[in-house]
């Protein structure tokens, strides 16, 4: 495992989360999986590719933690803050506190976003009757908290 991913479950560790659930897997990079909660929203994947950490829900998004965005003396130190950020991504995401919105023209992906439900004075069980995150026209958002897909009421 390498010493970014070590960071971020120590950090996940600290801030609450069960640091044993995540399970180290084979992949192009140095990869922890979380198994997922729904079958239909994914398992939670961080992979440290070396100059970032890109922590992936399920196939639906995807967000970078890029050491070059973080102050350090050295790449290394620069990662593990950005590991940092990416263990208190993943625990408001388990917590379902971030909601991630993937967007489709027809059948094809085109984007996938997330917010904050609190910065949108929401909550997970007003969310859901809420069109925060959704694109109108012929743009159809699915919309999805770490526990379950979300369906807008209506639609």
């Amino acid at each position: 495992m390498t010493p970014a991913l070590n960071a971020f479950l120590e950090r996940f560790a600290e801030l609450g989360g069960d640091a044993n659930g995540w399970l180290q897997t084979e992949s192009r990079y140095p990869t922890l999986t979380l198994p997922a909660k729904h079958k239909d929203v994914g398992p939670l994947c961080i992979d440290d590719n070396g100059d970032e950490l890109t922590l992936e829900v399920g196939t639906k998004h995807h967000t970078h933690f890029s050491g070059y965005n973080y102050d350090g003396d050295s790449d290394d130190s620069r990662l593990l803050a950005a590991a940092h950020d990416a263990a208190r991504f993943a625990i408001d995401v388990i917590a379902d506190r971030v909601c991630i919105t993937t967007d489709y023209l027809d059948d094809r992906c085109i984007g996938s976003s997330h917010f904050y439900l609190d910065a949108e004075n929401v909550t997970a069980d007003t969310v859901r009757d809420s069109l925060i995150g959704v694109r109108s026209g012929n743009i159809r958002s699915d919309r999805f908290l770490w526990s379950s897909p979300l369906q807008v009421n209506g639609g």
